[in-house]
């Protein structure tokens, strides 16, 4: 994800939620001038700056990280990608290997049933 990923990232969810660069400065406590300067001068956000935002967006980071709906190579997020998401973010990483090791346990099994 590179800077123009993330100001786009933050512009849809202030756009989503009606917020002006104005209200979500405001919302986030920090000084429009300090938005407005990211923006202008193309930097990456702090990761405090980035928890700021979100707070101020009434999203959890995570929320701002998961994989949005712009479609890709014939692909989109559904509800249940992001549920899968949600639980695998609630795990252990021991139970994040077993669920993904599953998963792929699945994706093979389909494939052999496909043939």
């Amino acid at each position: 994800m590179n800077v123009v990923d993330v100001h786009n990232r933050i512009k849809d969810l202030a756009d989503e939620r009606g917020l002006s660069p104005y209200e979500l400065a405001k919302r986030s406590g920090m000084a429009q001038s300090s938005l407005y300067n990211m923006f202008e001068r193309k930097t990456m956000p702090k990761i405090e700056t980035l928890e700021r935002l979100c707070k101020g967006m009434g999203i959890d980071m995570s929320d701002f990280f998961v994989i949005w709906s712009k479609p890709r190579a014939g692909s989109y997020i559904t509800e249940k990608d992001a549920l899968l998401v949600e639980v695998n973010h609630d795990l252990n990483e021991r139970n994040q290997d077993h669920l993904l090791v599953y998963a792929q346990g699945l994706k093979t099994a389909q494939t052999n049933e496909e043939k």
